[in-house]
């Protein structure tokens, strides 16, 4: 693990997916296996989800690091932005192929399927053959305890990437509270059928697939940040159909074309800021970056979906999601006071020096 960490804050990205997808995979491929054997406990499973779990905090970073490395500057844009569409579809697919297998198979043998993913992603990566700059001789990777106060000094102070931040942490709050009730609202309240709330939200998913071919062309031709701001005060107009409809087929389309398009916003927005991000931040940061950005957005996830419940039990499901559908207005009102809209021109000068620079 020590190699691991040393190897993460060197900037090794590669060999970092690597190693984290060969411990993930052969972790997986212990359920089975145990399954097999008859000798499978929960005690294991609680070890395989934290083996994976600690792969994944490494991973992330590297992960979201490595197309500046691959692609360059120029490219970064759309790389990102096929990354975000091509996950949006591995999500799709993934979870009706995972119901099938674990019907055929049982749940602890479908995760063979897991461990055979893992091991399959890190063989794509083995065969990348851009090379990545090595350290300096005689650099001395920091303390993990350093490293995570760098990361987070530099993230708040930050003039863009501090309230990019913010505003995404709020976004995720909100959404969290908005999709812990969806499902189970749209059933017991609307009273719509099994087979219309996976019509629905599977067409909405089917956004995702448009957003790697949008996301390119609207940063060429207005810029990032008006693109940030456009997809700011899109979100609270896309997201807040759910509370409002009544039961029937009308409400049924006006939830599917506007969670389309909330997919479509989500999508162009993650690419583009992640993008942003990249191109504004030293390459020596831009780990820390990653994982610190990362840590102060999803943290907002778990109390978003937990007070949602509780809200909901006292004032309802529908009365709840369009509280936070309204809580979704306070993203626009931090980007549009943010160096976003008042800096734009030196944001955009910026982004276009960095570019040229790679």
């Amino acid at each position: 693990m020590d190699n691991l960490w040393q190897a993460f804050l060197r900037r090794f990205d590669r060999p970092v997916m690597i190693t984290t997808f060969l411990v993930s995979g052969c972790a997986m491929g212990t359920v089975p296996a145990a399954a097999v054997a008859g000798v499978l406990t929960l005690w294991q499973l609680y070890a395989v989800a934290l083996v994976v779990a600690t792969c994944e905090v490494f991973f992330t970073p590297a992960y979201q690091t490595y197309p500046l490395t691959l692609l360059g500057p120029d490219r970064l844009m759309a790389g990102n932005a096929r990354l975000t569409s091509t996950v949006t579809v591995a999500g799709m697919v993934g979870q009706p192929v995972g119901g099938v297998l674990i019907s055929l198979f049982g749940p602890a043998k479908a995760v063979l399927a897991d461990a055979l993913s893992y091991l399959g992603g890190a063989l794509a990566l083995a065969l990348i053959r851009a090379p990545e700059p090595a350290p300096e001789r005689g650099e001395k990777a920091p303390r993990l305890r350093a490293q995570i106060g760098e990361g987070l000094r530099y993230v708040v102070r930050h003039r863009v990437i501090g309230p990019l931040v913010l505003y995404m942490a709020t976004v995720s709050f909100c959404l969290a509270g908005l999709t812990a009730l969806e499902v189970n609202y749209v059933v017991r309240e609307l009273g719509w059928s099994s087979l219309a709330t996976g019509l629905v939200f599977g067409v909405s998913m089917a956004g995702g697939m448009a957003a790697g071919a949008v996301a390119g062309p609207l940063t060429d031709r207005y810029g990032m940040p008006r693109v940030l701001l456009g997809a700011a005060f899109a979100y609270p107009l896309c997201s807040g159909s759910i509370g409002l409809v009544e039961p029937g087929l009308a409400g049924q389309v006006v939830v599917g074309v506007s969670w389309s398009l909330l997919i479509i916003v989500t999508l162009v927005f993650q690419s583009t800021q992640r993008s942003l991000r990249q191109l504004l931040t030293p390459k020596d940061m831009q780990g820390r970056l990653a994982a610190t950005s990362r840590w102060l957005t999803w943290a907002a996830t778990p109390v978003g979906a937990v007070l949602s419940g509780l809200l909901a039990g006292g004032i309802g499901m529908r009365g709840s999601l369009l509280v936070f559908s309204a809580g979704m207005l306070v993203g626009p009102v931090v980007m549009w006071f943010s160096p976003l809209r008042t800096s734009r021109r030196e944001i955009e000068r910026d982004v276009r020096t960095a570019t040229a620079a790679g």
